[in-house]
């Protein structure tokens, strides 16, 4: 930027400041009154009718930032509601590719085995497979419009807000919603295409076209539950800031490498001082084997907390699966170690990243990325002592949200909307919302006693609410007709299917230019847009939530 632009862009944030004074906007604290006043009392205009920017102090200049970041929040706020930047997305993807939940439907096929299935189509890969680049760029045009809005939007929402993360978007095999969904206001997930840029942009058609399809499938899921009108809507989209922002994606790169590092010498029982020394170091480990006989703690390499066999097998499957194809067929399994320590700390860090920017918790279904976030937070914590609190209130949080007994996991969608219509079990949510709001303001040195009682409170109103789910059961109260004996589960739920027959597919083509236009967003002066946060804090007590269960009675 110029010395006259960034004059002009000062100018136009004492402009706002003094509006923002004018209108009521911006109270002084006494103390401060007099200082302020002084300060404001020597800001003069030139003889060309603009301000003289020498008269103005920094205590000005500070104060004029902040009203200008106050000011473009009301303005991108202002431009477009959170419910209409669903509307739109959703529009988007069901006018470009919703045909294929009928398809998937028909078949008996669910979203994995139908991806499979869609990617030995050679009409479907031909027709599709050229038009993806176009699609994933109208979504990137979509977000870079919206996405500071629904990024204020969800800041500003009051209640208990989770922020999904630890995958590229939860499992197909339950909706994550049904199952956090009652115990959360708000649950907040990512635009799946974004997060997949990486894939899209790397790896082999076969493989687009598989995470096209199966984010289609399972994006459209949670249509009905993103768009019910409520003033705290039960999902809202936003993608990771990291996934539309180079200079996030670069500041994420950073924090993961270093965390990364870490975990590579808690791996390999020895300090790495960058990665260049870490990739020098496994540059011999290329067999299963090696990596093995090299490894210090080898609990620590965990690839799915579901497989079974030795490590050695683990790490040969791995090689032969998703990597295999993302770095052009070298089975080198020093690589892969390394990409797998940089990769998993990158996604505990972009967690943690976007729940803190919009005021949430983490919200893992994901064993293995648990365990991952876990270590990001045991890593980070050793920094200072005053951090030693973050990992604690995670193991808080598990136990208040790990139990034997049957609570209420498996909700179809359209009975929780009617759930929070008709208000049932508002109190739960209350509790929660209350509960993990205390823990993230329990002070480190009184954790253990403050955060015990938090937890015994939350317990106990998850032991009235699964008493009053009881009785509703007596009494045979139904949502949307249905039972709430078959939402019952308890403690990792385990859906399998078996499918048969495959529908064919029919040749069409995305509607990217039916993407709806965001006229308003447009008007907003650049300026408003250009304006970032500069500083981003992870040191707030992170925590975060895991909702595991098997099936239920």
């Amino acid at each position: 930027m110029s010395q006259d632009d960034y004059d002009d862009e000062l100018r136009w944030r004492l402009e706002t400041l003094k509006v923002m004074f004018e209108d009521g906007k911006i109270k002084i604290a006494e103390h401060l009154a007099e200082g302020v006043e002084e300060s404001l009392s020597k800001v003069r205009y030139g003889l060309d009718g603009k301000i003289d920017l020498s008269t103005v102090d920094g205590r000005i200049r500070s104060m004029a930032l902040m009203a200008a970041h106050a000011a473009q929040r009301d303005q991108a706020k202002g431009a477009i509601s959170l419910s209409d930047i669903s509307g739109m997305y959703f529009e988007f993807v069901e006018k470009n590719l919703g045909f294929l939940t009928e398809l998937a439907a028909s078949s008996g096929l669910d979203a994995h085995q139908f991806a499979r299935a869609a990617t030995r189509h050679e009409d479907f890969v031909k027709d599709f497979s050229p038009q993806i680049p176009a699609f994933l760029e109208a979504l990137k045009d979509f977000w870079s419009n919206v996405a500071d809005s629904a990024h204020y939007h969800i800041q500003d929402l009051q209640g208990t807000k989770a922020v999904f993360g630890g995958d590229l978007f939860p499992s197909y095999q339950k909706n994550i919603v049904s199952t956090a969904g009652l115990y959360m206001d708000t649950i907040v997930l990512s635009d799946p295409f974004s997060q997949s840029r990486h894939i899209f942009e790397g790896a082999g058609v076969e493989r687009q076209i598989y995470y096209l399809v199966k984010h289609i499938l399972n994006v459209l899921n949670y249509k009905d539950l993103a768009t019910a009108d409520f003033p705290n809507p039960i999902v809202a989209f936003a993608p990771f800031r990291s996934s539309i922002d180079e200079g996030e994606g670069e500041f994420l790169k950073e924090v993961s490498t270093k965390d990364g590092l870490v975990h590579a010498s808690h791996l390999f029982g020895r300090q790495f001082s960058d990665s260049d020394e870490l990739w020098a170091y496994v540059d011999n480990l290329q067999t299963p084997a090696s990596v093995v006989a090299a490894l210090a703690d080898p609990e620590r390499l965990i690839f799915d907390t579901d497989w079974t066999g030795s490590l050695e097998e683990q790490i040969t499957r791995s090689l032969d699966g998703d990597w295999n194809e993302l770095i052009g067929g070298d089975p080198h399994a020093g690589k892969l170690v390394v990409g797998q320590s940089f990769g998993r700390m990158g996604q505990a860090t972009d967690i943690l990243l976007k729940s803190r920017y919009l005021s949430g918790i983490p919200l893992i279904d994901a064993p293995t990325s648990w365990k991952y976030f876990n270590w990001k937070l045991q890593y980070n914590s050793a920094i200072s002592p005053e951090d030693n609190a973050n990992l604690h209130m995670v193991q808080g949080l598990q136990r208040a949200a790990t139990t034997d007994e049957e609570w209420l996991g498996k909700i179809p969608p359209e009975a929780l909307i009617e759930m929070r219509k008709e208000g049932a079990f508002d109190e739960i949510r209350g509790v929660l919302s209350v509960g993990v709001d205390s823990l993230a303001q329990a002070n480190p040195d009184n954790f253990f006693r403050s955060s015990d009682q938090i937890v015994d409170n939350i317990r106990d109103a998850f032991d009235k609410h699964i008493a009053e789910v009881k009785d509703l059961r007596k009494k045979k109260v139904r949502f949307a007709g249905h039972d709430l004996g078959s939402m019952m589960v308890a403690g990792a739920i385990d859906i399998a299917s078996i499918a048969t027959g495959f529908g064919s597919f029919g040749a069409a083509s995305l509607a990217v230019n039916q993407l709806v236009d965001t006229p308003k967003l447009r008007e907003i002066p650049e300026r408003f847009r250009n304006l970032k946060n500069a500083h981003i804090e992870l040191k707030k007590s992170p925590m975060g939530l895991l909702f595991a269960h098997k099936p239920g009675t």
